[in-house]
């Protein structure tokens, strides 16, 4: 905040000590000399004004944006760079990364409970995920799983079957994190996370922003390039699936 001193009121109101003390008179000379006065009071009356103007920009470029207003557009998709921010608001899937690490995105319409009762369906996960041929829960001990899960998909004239072995780690609602216990692969490791997302600022939440962030690594024998470019692919059209999915359940 900035205060208003004796020292700046000296500048933006200036007095005239003198200015009452002059007679009244109808000579020529003292008209002039009022009317070269009434200029200059015109003049300061212009300087205070313009001078006030200007406190009064600096005070409001001073004063702090309220919480709610800094938020207003700070949500997780309107932190994203704007091409991808376009793609998710026209239910486009947004795959980012290379050499097997991703983070793919999408939006889709549904609460955070429809969209969990999907991404944790493990059981279920070949009836709608393009190229899952078998998945299978191994081990239950509530939030913490053991899943087994085989993809099968057709390169050129070769079929390609890999199977991975995950532990599951899941936080209510939030966040479902997975490594590699065994399997085809030499790594693969990351997470599923859903964030609720007003498509209208200050409303409540009537989307769900799906990231799977991830890190997959072929085993020695695999080619790299080949794997990092299929895996990549199907990343958009997993995402797709699990949107679909959760349109067909609740809608």
């Amino acid at each position: 905040m900035i205060k208003v001193t004796e020292s700046t009121k000296s500048i933006v109101n200036p007095s005239y000590p003198n200015f009452m003390q002059f007679h009244r008179s109808n000579s020529p000379a003292n008209s002039a000399t009022n009317s070269s006065r009434t200029k200059k009071m015109q003049s300061h009356s212009k300087l205070r004004s313009g001078s006030l103007l200007l406190v009064a920009i600096a005070i409001a470029c001073l004063t702090p944006i309220s919480p709610a207003h800094a938020s207003l557009f700070d949500g997780p998709v309107d932190r994203l760079p704007s091409v991808q921010r376009d793609s998710l608001r026209k239910g486009q899937p947004v795959v980012t990364g290379d050499n097997g690490k991703y983070v793919a995105r999408i939006l889709v319409t549904a609460s955070a409970a429809q969209v969990w009762q999907v991404l944790t369906d493990y059981a279920n996960l070949e009836r709608f995920i393009p190229n899952m041929t078998s998945s299978k829960i191994l081990e239950n001990r509530g939030s913490r799983k053991v899943i087994e899960q085989v993809d099968s998909r057709q390169v050129f004239l070769v079929t390609i079957t890999s199977r991975t072995k995950l532990a599951i780690q899941e936080t209510e609602r939030r966040q479902i994190d997975f490594r590699l216990l065994d399997g085809d692969l030499s790594k693969m490791e990351g997470y599923w996370k859903i964030e609720p997302v007003s498509s209208i600022p200050r409303r409540p939440p009537n989307q769900i922003l799906i990231t799977y962030t991830v890190n997959a690594q072929p085993s020695s024998s695999t080619p790299a390039e080949a794997f990092y470019t299929i895996f990549k692919e199907a990343l958009g059209d997993t995402l797709k699936a699990i949107k679909t999915e959760v349109k067909s359940r609740f809608s």
